[in-house]
């Protein structure tokens, strides 16, 4: 038998606006005391209440609950982004509904996961060459979306990070460290117009005299593979990559490599130690993003450090602006652009 608000209000002692703003999460803002959070709670517990969020959203036209699309949990830095945005979004009363298979879907022309969900609005990870209608159909034109990552030029709200101050701080970094044969680890040709780190690595390089050298992730060689790497498989990539890489003769190996990521410059660390190449004796090693796995290796990477809290509190920000703004004229879009910093491990 269906509970409804107001019986657990009833039951409770309190009124039925108090007992919606418990369950959905928003004690902090209407200033409910702890003792009373807890009597709401456990009422609604031995009444055995159910919230029935799609009833609330056709009811108020809100369902709280925002959608995030990353492209896959197996990368550690997009699942520190999901904890992140459930935990702040959880905070602001709202809850998020996850989809990291979406480029998967659309790659074997299946619906989008969230379309079948009336979510007030959507956080999401792609290129700027791509965006939410390429993946969910026109009917997200009018959901308010803010998209993570890069930059964009289309009129939509996002957070982008900017990867030339990065790879600027590791080219200095290293040249600092004596570093002169500095090679970049770059494993998908597709991304260079829309990441824009290898070209400026390349105009560092002729710029210093140093002719850039691109190295091309091992499986990327094979025939009849993928021309592209899942995240999953980043790692076991960059060590494969680090085996052939030390086999090379020492005066043609670079002594310093530039990994697209963390989990590329892991496993390239991993390859070199298991063919006996001390890093960075030998060879130096940087990545990108700044995960904790880096700094559990035999020696911890260097790495530039991504601000993945700062860019999730600041889209949901824009985000949650946009569903509670009643400015029709404000349709400028809103932006930021935030620095990753250069964290000096043992592998440079």
């Amino acid at each position: 038998m269906h509970v409804s608000l107001r019986e657990v209000a009833e039951r409770a002692g309190v009124a039925r606006g108090t007992v919606s703003s418990v369950l959905n999460n928003r004690s902090v803002e209407a200033r409910i005391s702890p003792e009373t959070q807890a009597r709401i709670r456990r009422v609604a517990e031995e009444l055995g209440y159910r919230p029935n969020r799609l009833a609330q959203g056709l009811g108020k036209g809100r369902t709280n609950i925002l959608g995030l699309m990353i492209p896959g949990l197996r990368n550690p830095f997009f699942l520190s982004l999901l904890e992140i945005a459930e935990e702040r979004a959880l905070r602001a009363g709202y809850d998020v509904l996850p989809d990291s298979a979406f480029q998967m879907r659309a790659a074997y022309d299946m619906q989008g996961k969230l379309s079948g969900w009336p979510v007030d609005g959507i956080l999401i990870w792609v290129t700027p060459d791509q965006s939410l209608v390429d993946y969910l159909g026109k009917w997200t034109q009018d959901v308010p979306a803010v998209y993570l990552g890069y930059p964009r030029d289309d009129g939509s709200d996002f957070v982008a990070i900017n990867r030339d101050s990065g790879v600027s701080q590791v080219m200095e970094h290293l040249r600092e460290r004596g570093y002169r044969r500095i090679a970049y680890l770059y494993p998908w040709e597709d991304l260079q117009p829309v990441d824009s780190r290898y070209a400026l690595y390349a105009r560092l390089c002729a710029e210093a005299g140093q002719v850039p050298e691109r190295i091309a992730l091992e499986p990327l060689d094979r025939p009849n593979t993928m021309s592209a790497i899942t995240q999953a498989g980043l790692r076991e990539a960059g060590l494969m990559t680090g085996l052939k890489l030390a086999a090379r003769a020492a005066t043609d190996r670079p002594d310093a490599v530039v990994c697209h990521n963390d989990l590329v410059a892991i496993g390239l660390f991993s390859g070199l130690r298991r063919a006996g190449l001390l890093v960075p004796q030998d060879i130096a090693v940087v990545g990108f993003d700044g995960i904790d796995e880096g700094q559990y290796l035999e020696k911890p990477l260097t790495t530039v450090v991504t601000p993945g809290e700062e860019m999730i509190e600041a889209a949901l920000e824009m985000l949650t602006y946009r569903l509670n703004t009643t400015n029709e004229t404000d349709r400028q879009p809103r932006s930021l652009i935030l620095h990753g910093v250069l964290r000096i491990g043992e592998t440079t």
